[in-house]
């Protein structure tokens, strides 16, 4: 089924962005949207970030829109690929896309070079191994931000950063902030 989302603020503002649900692929309601940008809106000004599961790239244009300096988008599914490539083409700002899956791409982002990771696996990926896969892959630079949006509580447990967590109906986003 495919639906309309929106960019919500920033450069791309009210441009419609093409998306998909179905069994692999969600559309980040608005308002859990409004509120992980919210929390960032300070941290996004010339910032890299990576969208992990991209998706059809809502979250990785949001940040672009609002003054991140790159995205990077990584995504292994075609159907939702080739919606992302039609939604990236409004952009003006740097950005790459890796198609496959997130483990082997990790492995071709350089090292200390990303600043936030946007996170919204399928529901039925562990988000601790995935969150201890970002970490192990070094891509991180000495102040980052990891954001996941989960439909469990993230309870892994993490030396030397800040977290705060928010629960919007059954979805749970969780804000990582550390220092390398």
């Amino acid at each position: 089924m495919s639906i309309k989302a929106r960019v919500i603020a920033g450069k791309y503002r009210s441009r419609v962005l093409l998306t998909l649900f179905d069994e692999f692929t969600r559309a980040t309601k608005d308002r859990v949207k409004e509120a992980m940008f919210s929390a960032l809106s300070k941290d996004l000004e010339n910032k890299v970030v990576l969208d992990l599961f991209a998706g059809t790239g809502a979250l990785g244009i949001e940040a672009l829109s609002r003054g991140a300096k790159k995205a990077i988008f990584c995504e292994k599914n075609p159907k939702t690929l080739s919606l992302l490539k039609k939604n990236i083409e409004i952009v003006e700002e740097e950005h790459e896309i890796f198609f496959g899956d997130y483990k082997e791409k990790l492995t071709n982002i350089p090292p200390l070079s990303v600043d936030i990771v946007l996170v919204d696996p399928p529901y039925s990926y562990d988000i601790n191994q995935v969150t201890s896969e970002i970490y192990a892959a070094n891509i991180l630079s000495k102040d980052y931000i990891i954001v996941l949006e989960t439909d469990k509580e993230f309870t892994m447990s993490l030396n030397n950063v800040k977290i705060r967590k928010y629960k919007y109906g059954l979805t749970h986003l969780t804000i990582i902030r550390g220092e390398q």
